[in-house]
This record gives structure tokens, C-alpha cells and sequence, in this order.
């Protein structure tokens, strides 16, 4: 009698295991299908709307004075007398150099040598007693009541890059402040060695505050286009085809979109055609996506709900 206790009490014991044992390996089993069919590929998401875009070109160049001229001494001599000082303005027929041309046995006046424009003093070459002869520079002369900035364009750039756009320039001496000019003159051949192409931008110089030689950060406002319909520019992808295309989101599923783009800037994409202001794209991680894919998405705070980017201006810098 004891025995059979006993035994039954094992198989109880054996059987309550086993049981345990199934309940666990079919959770296991389980858990393992719904890791294996829940496939969704988490990314994030936006609903894409408006704005105002401006491309822009952004270069560095020189300044210059409008007019930059040399002077030069008409006989040759030593310098006698220098009446003036680098910084200074002169004005037209002002008296800058005197040259001392006597020879043996004749004797001269001091020659004057005068300015040929109305400007500033940029240089004196010359020191007093040096010989000089007509081909050598004593002065440069600058006319700075305007000013121009030079800057350099590459091949892609030429056609781009007209005479009457507007520019933004900014130079070290003045950091937080912005002088606007227009381009009025574009090289007619190119430079043989850089294979660049000169633009000219003139700036007003109110105060003078803008020197001959200085180093120039220049903004070129290539165009702009109110109230487009514009993707961030990460969302835009290349396939190998080279067509540009976004991923959709319909019905929590990647759907392959191919988008043609205008303005680029650092931040968004002009998009012409292939999608719709509202459209939702994937915004983060589309390069683990394929078309057809369910996806797991997260939507931007501001955009949640299907509400659009807000308007605004953004920069280009370069295309």
C-alpha cells in the first residue's frame, strides 16, 4: 500500500513537470512566431508642406576699388620729395611726387608728378632718393566711394551666374554686417590657369568701411521661389538608375516614390513633381527599407497628426 502511494505521488510529480515543460516550450515557440511575423522596420516620419526657398551660391573673392590706378613719373630721376602718405585722400592733379631729373652738366626744376583721379593713397613703392624711370610705379591711387568684389566662377557655375543678380558680401573686419551689391560685369574669356571666370559685384562703401585688398565672403541670391512644396533633403534617395525617389507612407507601408527636385538646399528639397503637400514620407532610416516593407513609424512632435513643416526661408550653398 505504501509503495503504490509512493509510486503514484512520482508519476504525479513526473507528470505535473512534463506539463510545466510544454507550457513552456510552446510559450517559447510562440514568442519565437510573433518575433518572426511582426517584421515591421522602425523609421521615422513626416508630413511634408510649404515654404519659401532661396538657393544661394556661396564663394569668397577680393575687394577692390573701383578705380585702381597707378602712378607713374612721366621722366626719370631720383624721388625728392614724397607729399604724401599711404591712407590719404588726394583729389585729381594733386601734387604726390616730386622727381629730381638734373643730369651733368644741366640742371632742371623738380618734376611734379601728379594723381591721375580723385581717391585714397592705397600704396607708395617708392622711397625718397630711389631712382625711378617711367616704367616704374611710385603710387596706386583707389577710388573707394564704390567698391567691387571679385570673385571666381568654375565651369558648372558660368551659366548660372548672371549679370543683375544680387549679392551679400561680408569681410572679417565686420563680421555682423552684411553690404548688398549686384553683379554688373562678368569676364569675357577665362583665366588659362584656374579655369574660372571672373564676376564683378559693386557695392556703395558708405564710411568707407570697406578697403582695397580686403578678403571677401560673398552670398550669390541665385533664385527664389515662394510657397513650394518641399522634402527634407535626407529623405531624397538615388536608386541605381539614378532616378530620385522618397519612400511613402501608406497604410503603415513603404511605398517607392519617384520625385523630380528644383532648389536644393542644405536642409530641404524642392520637390516639383511626385508628391503632394500632407504626402507622408520616412524621413530616418528609408535605407532599411524596401518597397512593400510594414513599417513601425515615429512622427516628428510638430508633425504628428499630419501637421505640415512650418514656413520659413532656408539657405542653399551651392547646388
Amino acid at each position: 500500500m505504501k509503495r503504490t502511494v509512493i509510486i503514484i505521488i512520482i508519476v504525479a510529480v513526473a507528470a505535473l513537470a512534463i506539463y510545466r515543460i510544454g507550457v513552456f516550450v510552446n510559450k517559447t515557440i510562440k514568442s519565437r512566431a510573433d518575433v518572426q511575423t511582426d517584421k515591421r522596420v522602425p523609421v521615422r516620419g513626416a508630413a511634408i508642406g510649404r515654404m519659401d526657398m532661396v538657393e544661394k551660391l556661396k564663394l569668397t573673392g577680393d575687394i577692390k576699388g573701383e578705380d585702381a590706378v597707378m602712378v607713374y613719373s612721366h621722366v626719370p630721376g631720383k624721388v625728392e620729395v614724397i607729399a604724401v602718405r599711404e591712407g590719404q585722400r588726394v583729389v585729381k592733379n594733386q601734387v604726390m611726387f616730386k622727381i629730381n631729373r638734373d643730369v651733368v652738366g644741366m640742371e632742371y626744376l623738380p618734376a611734379p608728378v601728379e594723381s591721375p583721379i580723385t581717391g585714397y593713397v592705397g600704396s607708395i613703392m617708392v622711397d625718397r632718393g630711389s631712382s625711378i624711370a617711367p616704367t616704374v610705379p611710385l603710387a596706386q591711387v583707389v577710388n573707394m566711394n564704390n567698391v567691387e568684389a571679385v570673385v571666381h566662377l568654375i565651369e558648372e557655375d558660368m551659366q548660372r551666374i548672371q549679370i543683375g543678380m544680387r549679392a551679400e558680401v561680408t569681410v572679417q573686419a565686420y563680421p555682423d554686417r552684411v553690404f548688398r551689391g549686384t553683379i554688373i560685369k562678368k569676364s569675357a574669356v577665362l583665366d588659362i590657369a584656374s579655369r574660372t571666370q571672373d564676376a564683378i559685384i559693386r557695392l556703395p562703401n558708405p564710411g568707407m568701411a570697406l578697403r582695397h585688398g580686403m578678403f571677401a565672403s560673398v552670398t550669390i541670391l541665385v533664385k527664389s521661389r515662394g510657397n513650394v512644396l518641399a522634402a527634407p533633403v535626407d529623405s531624397i534617395m538615388t536608386d541605381e538608375k539614378g532616378v530620385r525617389f522618397v519612400y511613402k507612407i501608406a497604410k503603415e507601408r513603404a511605398v517607392k516614390q519617384p520625385v523630380t527636385t528644383g532648389i536644393v538646399t542644405d536642409e530641404y528639397a524642392e520637390v516639383t513633381v511626385g508628391l503632394a503637400a500632407g504626402d507622408r514620407i520616412i524621413t530616418l532610416g528609408q535605407e532599411n527599407v524596401s518597397p512593400g516593407d510594414t513599417l513601425l513609424v515615429y512622427y516628428d512632435d510638430k508633425q504628428s497628426g499630419g501637421g505640415l513643416m512650418k514656413p520659413g526661408d532656408v539657405e542653399a550653398e551651392g547646388k
